[in-house]
């Protein structure tokens, strides 16, 4: 059961590494849930640690991580604000949700101040002795106190996002982009929750020595199922590696006034530097590629793709499949034009536009031209 945990760490770092790294349209709103995976990574590493009985082998990984524990609340609350505003504005309530950090810093820096023997004892407790390690009385609170209060300000963080959350995610149901992430925001909303529920839970047993489930073992078990699918949630979202542009359809008072430079800043989404990109990528003929698609297409660019099937639609009113077979008629009439089948088949005609065959070519052109590229050429004649 505890490989759970081991997993879940190794699962938190390689995401926290990830969303760091990453280019994203909202780079605050990363920043934060990185910061959060990387306290769950080292929450879930030292409960392996120490619940494993490996605390021998890692005496030092004792007492220091108490104080980065207890500012789960602050990138949890953060990213939620950050992703449903767009932006992140300091206001001083936002001090309340750094007591319980403060307070640790007060009780580890107290212990660390006493005889090397206090410090001494309580490792070797906390070795000989992993499941009554909760009990050990600092200089303010006892370790389940800190426990019970980290927990309890991460819940009420995530009670105070609620209505807000659920808002948001009644604006914009239409769109494909906006649905995934109120997909997202609401797992990810839910299995916090859970996971600040059972984790007080656990630390009122500690404190009251009950079980408030039959089982004894039970609620320890469920929070570490609960931890593993927080670790793993992302790998059905991987789009949050990158973030999501802000200002979806219907999110928008329109009442309001916003300028169009406003607009395009609040969507994430660079609207004239993504069009300079793609006009490169024309000019390099990248279209013209037989295996161009969205995937390739944004690889090039440097985004998700399914930012960039977002902005071709919204910007375009097409799908990516008919944006790039608007470019490629555009070059087969130039082309023909300039005269390309006098000397070349239709055949060649196809390939060069970037199709494997006439028949497809054919196809596409009549769906964007109204006519075969055979009525096409006699139309050219005519009109000459």
């Amino acid at each position: 059961m505890f490989n759970i945990l081991l997993i879940v760490s190794i699962f938190g770092f390689v995401l926290t590494t990830l969303l760091l790294l990453k280019k994203s349209v909202q780079p605050k709103a990363t920043i934060f849930l990185g910061g959060f995976y990387f306290l769950l990574s080292v929450y879930s590493l030292q409960a392996y640690i120490i619940d494993g009985g490996h605390l021998a082998k890692c005496s030092w990984f004792f007492l220091w991580p108490l104080i980065p524990y207890n500012l789960f609340a602050v990138p949890i609350y953060f990213y939620f604000e950050t992703i449903m505003e767009d932006e992140l504005r300091w206001e001083k309530e936002y001090f309340i949700l750094f007591i319980p950090f403060i307070l640790s810093i007060i009780d580890v820096g107290y212990i660390y101040l006493q005889p090397d023997a206090i410090y001494t004892e309580m490792l070797h407790n906390a070795m000989t002795d992993p499941k009554n390690r909760l009990h050990v009385s600092y200089w303010l609170l006892d370790l389940d106190q800190h426990m019970l209060m980290r927990h309890i300000w991460q819940l009420a963080a995530l009670l105070v996002v609620l209505p807000k959350l659920l808002n948001f995610i009644k604006k914009g149901n239409a769109d494909d982009l906006k649905n995934i992430l109120n997909k997202w925001l609401l797992v990810f909303w839910s299995g916090l929750a859970l996971f600040a529920v059972f984790a007080v839970f656990y630390a009122v047993e500690n404190m009251l020595a009950v079980n408030i489930f039959e089982g004894g073992s039970m609620v320890p078990i469920i929070l570490y199922l609960i931890l593993f699918s927080i670790g793993v949630i992302p790998i059905y979202f991987p789009a949050i590696l990158h973030g999501y542009p802000q200002v979806i359809a219907g999110t928008v008072d329109l009442k309001q006034s916003i300028s169009e430079q406003e607009l395009d800043n609040k969507y994430g989404l660079d609207e004239a530097g993504i069009k300079r990109k793609l006009q490169l990528l024309v000019e390099k003929k990248l279209h013209l590629q037989q295996d161009f698609n969205v995937t390739n297409c944004a690889r090039e660019m440097e985004m998700p793709a399914h930012h960039l099937s977002y902005f071709i639609k919204q910007h375009y009113g097409l799908n990516f499949t008919s944006y790039k077979n608007n470019l490629r008629m555009e070059y087969a009439k130039k082309l023909i034009d300039e005269g390309f089948l006098d000397n070349n088949t239709m055949e060649a005609l196809a390939w060069e536009c970037g199709f494997a065959n006439r028949s497809s070519f054919s196809k596409v052109f009549k769906n964007a031209t109204k006519y075969s590229p055979s009525d096409y050429i006699l139309k050219l004649a005519a009109d000459n």
